[in-house]
């Protein structure tokens, strides 16, 4: 109890200092709570020109929250830190139940504070939802194992096509080592085992099925652009932008031009990705003790030195965590630091037996050792992530130096009788949680907006998420696409004006600006080429004939995406027909053009 409300406090505590957070996201659910249409499909507008480029199930969420409390902060970011609590009980629950309520404890406290989790359980991308799914297959795998029930792992079944509606394929960093675990565990015949796990991704099918089936079979005219698409096709979505596409770096590519991505997207790929400036501070504190983990892991299942569901938690949990931290480390292209929440249950978890591990067996010389070795690689990691956020904690690479030092001190030194032993785990347990610790507190007390989110203070002097501490080579037309631009108050009191038989008030290019435009005015905003502006929808022609119709009130352009400002797609074609046939007025940094009579 104290551990969920502790959790609770640290996720939901100022929530609504970061605002509308991901304002695509926020645009969405309230379009989803003002029409059911915009609900069903996720369309980024009221109007349903395009839907953003994820399936709704998050988005689903957020809208049936903004419909009972009203669109602000709280109604769109409570949801999220819900999941996140969530999370950590049921990872709680799960390891605990096959190893020790110490082991399980630690396990949940490592996830309440990694700053990764705790940036995206205050946040409304559909990771929150996304994590809480992947825990809730894997609980439910382990209770078939455990209680021999095919229903079990059904509902498992189910979840994953929850999360196939959450974020698509990204949830098959998980499947592997849930078949793994049930093929070695299950105790059936093998043929059973194969046409058990064929039912569950049956029922997957199933659960997810329905939806995407619903969106090709709609006729175009009558539903949403499927923003990210090239061809107007959810199936295009899944495999192109949302599959492949994030793992060959073609995503970074079509967004920005190769150019620009180089300089936004400074990721080599590796495991080395890991002690890198983005990355470092938000799981790394205790990535060492996971590998220790692993290692223990691995050890323990071949040598079947554990319970039989002690084991399969282990199997899951290794094969899982590998895999993951393996396709985040080698993929290419535009590589989001919170990318690595896939991976932090498993690793939250084997981070917790290690240390279990390591505390249980102080007095052996050869654990001792082990121990310390472990433990010298975390204080590099925290050492080299505090040393770039010296601009907020000045000193600290020093204080951690010590801080560490004595920890290791303490393990490589053998107590002289329990009272010490107990001191010498108190400090461990005290200095791996004071690093993360001290980053999810600062982003708690932090604002977080736009498409690049990250944990903990900032870097080298800068953030991804605030437009005001921005990398110095981060280009207006870069933060265009991350942040939005900020609509003006007399651009708001002209789109307010707009008649009510407009179905947009205005269209701007990129959804982010878009988003902006549409929670501050309360109308609906057309957002030209989706997200980044490549979009191909709507196309010139297509414009032309919604200006004609009067359906399009206005149209403001201030700083346009990197393809757009090239004059590539669609959105660059609409740019140049509206300021070659209308009248610009200047307001503040944007061009407003009436398109409307």
């Amino acid at each position: 109890m104290i551990l969920l409300a502790f959790t609770t406090l640290l996720y939901t505590w100022g929530l609504d200092r970061n605002g509308w957070a991901n304002s695509f996201y926020s645009a969405a659910a309230m379009s989803g709570s003002q029409d059911w249409t915009a609900f069903l499909f996720g369309s980024s507008d009221p109007g349903n020109a395009i839907a953003v480029d994820k399936p709704p199930l998050s988005i689903w969420v957020m809208s049936l929250s903004v419909r009972m409390f009203g669109l602000n902060p709280w109604s769109v970011l409570l949801p999220q830190a819900a999941m996140g609590v969530s999370c950590v009980y049921l990872l709680y629950r799960m390891v605990r139940k096959r190893l020790d309520a110490t082991t399980g404890l630690l396990a949940g406290a490592f996830l309440a504070v990694i700053p990764v989790a705790t940036v995206m359980f205050r946040y409304n991308n559909p990771d929150a939802l996304l994590t809480l799914l992947m825990i809730g297959i894997a609980y439910c795998t382990l209770e078939s194992l455990d209680r021999g029930k095919l229903r079990w792992l059904l509902v498992a079944g189910l979840l994953t096509g929850a999360a196939l509606l959450t974020k698509q394929l990204q949830v098959l960093l998980l499947l592997p080592s849930i078949a793994l675990a049930y093929f070695v565990f299950a105790q059936t015949s093998a043929l059973k085992k194969f046409l058990h796990l064929l039912a569950s991704l049956a029922a997957a099918a199933v659960a997810a099925g329905w939806w995407f089936l619903l969106v090709q079979l709609t006729d175009p005219s009558q539903r949403p652009f499927i923003g990210g698409s090239r061809t107007n096709s959810v199936i295009e979505l899944t495999l192109g932008y949302n599959g492949l596409d994030r793992l060959t770096g073609e995503d970074a590519t079509r967004t920005m031009g190769a150019g620009v991505a180089g300089s936004a997207d400074q990721l080599d790929s590796g495991f080395q990705r890991f002690l890198q400036p983005q990355f470092s501070g938000q799981s790394g504190w205790f990535l060492p003790l996971a590998v220790a983990g692993l290692c223990l892991g691995i050890w323990w299942v071949w040598r079947r030195q554990a319970p039989r569901a002690a084991r399969a938690l282990l199997l899951l949990c290794c094969v899982w965590f590998a895999g993951a931290m393996t396709v985040v480390a080698f993929m290419s292209g535009i590589v989001h630091p919170y990318y690595i929440l896939t991976a932090v249950p498993p690793l939250c978890a084997l981070a917790a037996v290690a240390l279990v591990y390591f505390l249980r067996r102080l007095r052996e010389s050869r654990t001792r050792l082990f121990a310390a070795i472990i433990l010298t690689a975390s204080m590099i990691f925290a050492f080299i992530t505090v040393s770039r956020s010296t601009a907020d904690f000045p000193g600290l690479p020093q204080a951690m130096l010590v801080i560490w030092g004595v920890a290791i001190a303490g393990v490589l030194l053998r107590a002289p009788n329990p009272i010490v032993a107990r001191a010498t785990g108190g400090i461990l347990v005290a200095t791996l949680f004071f690093g993360p610790l001290l980053w999810s507190l600062n982003t708690v007390l932090s604002p977080h907006i736009g498409a690049g989110v990250i944990g903990g203070p900032s870097i080298l002097g800068a953030r991804t998420d605030d437009r005001t501490r921005p990398y110095a080579d981060m280009p207006p037309s870069y933060q265009a696409v991350m942040f939005g631009d900020l609509p003006s108050p007399v651009v708001l009191e002209r789109l307010r004006s707009q008649p009510s038989s407009t179905t947009w008030a205005a269209a701007v290019v990129g959804s982010e600006t878009a988003a902006n435009y549409q929670l501050e005015s309360g109308r609906a905003v057309l957002p030209l080429g989706g997200f980044d502006g490549t979009d191909p929808f709507p196309s010139l022609e297509q414009f032309k004939v919604l200006v004609e119709q009067g359906r399009v009130g206005s149209i403001v352009i201030q700083n346009l995406p990197p393809l757009t400002l090239e004059g590539r797609g669609e959105s660059a074609r609409i740019v140049e027909w509206v300021r070659a046939g209308f009248t610009a007025e200047r307001i503040g940094e944007a061009q407003y053009f009436r398109l409307a009579d």
